[in-house]
């Protein structure tokens, strides 16, 4: 089976490579920031998309035909659309980082997510279903695209660091821009709800929220094709190195750890989050104004940003493995405390909304962060983008799982039931990541010293 690297080995190079410099050091903090901004965007950008589409353009008059009315295939699979194509990307992109470069990946992924983004925007006219068809191709397009960021980022934020605290740190901080990604899409959105009414207003709308995606990835595609353009490692040796990784024992069950417990997370994270919206419509009544709903989600992202701070500041303490069974733990708490304020107080929807808002923190400070960094310490430099994507994509297959229970759980059982699984399923990733991974203390000093 032979002998797997160390985790974080961190190779040996010259001080040109291993210190960059100029637009080269701009790039190394820079990129990892802007793709974990374009990741959140857009995964979280349709939500609101869907429900100006399917609204009618008067707020403030009587209730009329939806400008774009949904098709049945739309309401169940346009969701999944981007993940499936998430998982593509994850598998193929971080592979062909460790094969050729961050940077020619960074380039190839960027362009898909800028072409999805501006296809949704721009493609999609004409009667309902076409319109509703060309948004789901180009949201499984942009998902590859977004999905290939995942471990690229992850790599190039790790890339060239003299130690593994340095690694994480770079990483985490990369990492904390997911949070104003997420809460980017209700910013858009309440300033387009401000447009004046007219026939085009709710195309408008919606083509402005899909298309601003295109726009960080641009920033990204051109900052990675300016890049140093030294000719990668001979792609068969390195096709020979990543082959022969796949062959490690140890390698094979530290994946299980890394995949299996983002898996379970984003089964819970985002089978709640995709569906925020219409939690906030259970939680205050199926009356609530698109306005009101963005303005809740927006406090809700802006407390998933608070979490993400704390869960950087304290990942650098207590390490990735703690954080996340920790967090998957008390996020296995709130989850149940919600079933149980909604069952048994159903009108008091400012404590739902509390336990909400405390459920965003937790989770996102917690195994949001985490998730993200247990493959940059749990592998070496060169096959950490492969192994960073396999367990993204892992994590992405159940996002999907979760975008398909909530609403049949929710359509049979109710928002409650919903809210007991989550529980659940937290509490298998948290046993998961206890007892699958190894504890890894974040040295100031080289490992190879």
């Amino acid at each position: 089976m032979g002998e797997a690297p160390r985790p974080l080995e961190l190779e040996e190079s010259s001080s040109e490579e291993s210190s960059p410099t100029g637009p080269e050091c701009i790039n190394a903090g820079a990129v990892p920031a802007i793709s974990n901004f374009s990741i959140q965007y857009n995964y979280t950008c349709a939500s609101i998309a869907t429900l100006i589409m399917v609204s009618h353009n008067d707020q403030t008059g009587p209730k009329v035909q939806p400008d774009f009315e949904e098709p049945l295939w739309a309401k169940e699979y346009l969701l999944d659309m981007v993940f499936a194509g998430s998982v593509v990307g994850m598998v193929f992109m971080g592979y062909l980082g460790d094969l050729v470069g961050i940077s020619r990946a960074l380039v190839l992924t960027n362009s898909l997510t800028v072409a999805g983004a501006l296809a949704s925007a721009l493609l999609s006219w004409g009667e309902a279903n076409a319109v509703w068809t060309v948004v789901a191709v180009s949201r499984f397009m942009l998902g590859a695209g977004v999905g290939g960021n995942y471990p690229l980022s992850a790599a190039k934020a790790a890339e060239s660091t003299p130690t593994p605290k340095a690694a994480v740190d770079k990483a985490a901080n990369a990492f904390f821009w997911q949070g104003p990604g997420s809460c980017a899409p209700y910013l858009v959105g309440l300033l387009v709800l401000l447009l004046p009414s007219s026939g085009y207003r709710t195309s408008l709308q919606f083509r402005l929220l899909l298309g601003f995606g295109a726009f960080p990835s641009l920033v990204i595609l051109l900052a990675s094709m300016n890049e140093d353009s030294r000719p990668p490692p001979p792609a068969n040796s390195k096709g020979r190195e990543l082959s022969s990784a796949l062959t490690y024992r140890s390698y094979c069950l530290t994946v299980l750890g890394t995949a299996g417990t983002w898996l379970l997370f984003d089964v819970a994270f985002y089978g709640t989050v995709i569906f925020a919206p219409n939690i906030m419509k259970v939680v205050f009544g199926a009356d609530l104004s698109l306005q009101g709903v963005a303005l809740s989600m927006l406090l809700l992202s802006f407390v998933g940003i608070l979490g993400t701070l704390a869960g950087v500041a304290a990942v650098r303490c207590i390490g990735p493995k703690l954080l996340a069974s920790a967090g998957l733990a008390a996020g296995a708490i709130i989850y149940a405390g919600f079933a149980v304020v909604h069952w048994l107080m159903p009108s008091f929807h400012y404590i739902q909304f509390t336990l909400l808002l405390l459920l965003n923190f937790m989770m996102y400070a917690g195994p949001n962060v985490a998730t993200y960094l247990l493959p940059v310490v749990s592998f070496p430099a060169s096959v950490r983008s492969t192994f960073h994507g396999v367990s993204s994509a892992a994590a992405k297959v159940g996002a999907m799982l979760g975008v398909v229970i909530f609403p049949l759980v929710h359509e049979h059982a109710g928002t409650g039931a919903v809210m007991v699984i989550q529980s659940l399923v937290c509490l298998a990733g948290a046993a998961l990541c206890q007892f699958s991974l190894e504890h890894r203390v974040l040295e100031d000093e080289d490992v190879d010293a």
